[in-house]
């Protein structure tokens, strides 16, 4: 996504240069911000103070704001010394960091049985070969002791660790937990969606992609869901998928196929986030081999114009 908003920038508006006025006013990131986790706000920060289109103590500001609210204290910490050099890191930001680490070394010996054998290769091999979680439950439950009721903790010790900025091993104890319990599980969706965080955040596009893609079925294979919930689901789908879209090898083409043909997602951002359609016009122009979407993609962006007139 830090690539599409730059890519949208210069795409229309060409070679000239802008004031960085003006660079600000095609900025869509206030827009984005409302359907992303923070964790994946912090990039976007990052591109807006490299693009240097704001001013860096308010993007620093920003920056701060968000991860405040996260357990990446020592990151905090940083930003807090470079926008107040004179002064001394508060006491409650070094006592919080503190109840983290702590924290974080309880849900970590909570966890421990599942743990050691995740660290054994030749068992996740195994683990591999198990697709009903059933049978591999079993299998677990007879070799290691292993309880299924230790996957609440593993959810949270997860959960804990993403919110620590600890994207890579977030990846490897939410896919075993998606290897271990079924898609009936209160933590399934959940955990989905905290896999392709974190799996975008690593920068792991390939693997990224296939999360993504498991999450759009679940979505879409769910009946219990008021349309409403659906709704807001896509949209927050459509928005996370551009960072897939615009760094996967085959994102230009994809990005066409979700947006333009499926009529659900389609629909999401005519009533929802019609500012997507930049990127999406991004995607075709861009792409020489889906000229034939032009027509479709013009027909679109009239019926959404002809909304806001009326």
């Amino acid at each position: 996504l830090k690539y599409c908003v730059s890519f949208y920038i210069y795409i229309s508006l060409g070679n000239s240069l802008l004031s960085l006025t003006n660079m600000a006013k095609f900025d869509l990131t206030s827009k984005m911000t409302k359907y992303l986790d923070r964790h994946l706000v912090a990039p976007l920060l990052e591109f807006l103070w490299a693009k240097k289109i704001y001013n860096e103590n308010e993007i620093l500001q920003a920056k701060l704001d968000i991860l405040n609210k996260t357990n990446m204290m020592d990151y905090v910490i940083e930003i807090y010394k470079q926008l107040n050099p004179e002064k001394e890191v508060p006491e409650e930001m070094k006592t919080r960091r503190d109840q983290i680490v702590s924290q974080l070394n309880q849900f970590q010996s909570e966890v421990d049985v599942v743990m050691n054998f995740l660290k054994d290769d030749k068992v996740m091999k195994n683990m591999e070969t198990m697709r009903d979680p059933k049978t591999l439950s079993s299998y677990l439950t007879t070799e290691f002791n292993f309880k299924v009721e230790m996957m609440e903790s593993m959810y949270k010790f997860a959960k804990y660790h993403y919110d620590c900025g600890n994207y890579a091993g977030t990846t490897s104890h939410l896919y075993f937990y998606l290897l271990v319990m079924s898609p009936s599980d209160k933590n399934y969706l959940n955990v989905l969606w905290g896999k392709l965080a974190s799996e975008i955040l690593i920068q792991n596009w390939e693997t990224a992609l296939e999360d993504l893609n498991k999450l759009r079925e679940y979505i879409d294979s769910n009946t219990n869901s008021s349309p409403l919930h659906l709704l807001q689901q896509r949209t927050w789908l459509i928005h996370w998928s551009l960072f897939v879209f615009f760094n996967h090898v085959k994102g230009r083409d994809l990005i066409i196929d979700m947006f333009l043909y499926r009529p659900n997602y389609l629909n999401a951002i005519q009533t929802m986030c019609p500012h997507i359609l930049r990127y999406l016009a991004t995607a075709v122009i861009i792409n020489r081999s889906r000229r034939a979407a032009m027509k479709d993609l013009v027909k679109v962006i009239q019926q959404v114009s002809f909304k806001n007139i009326s």
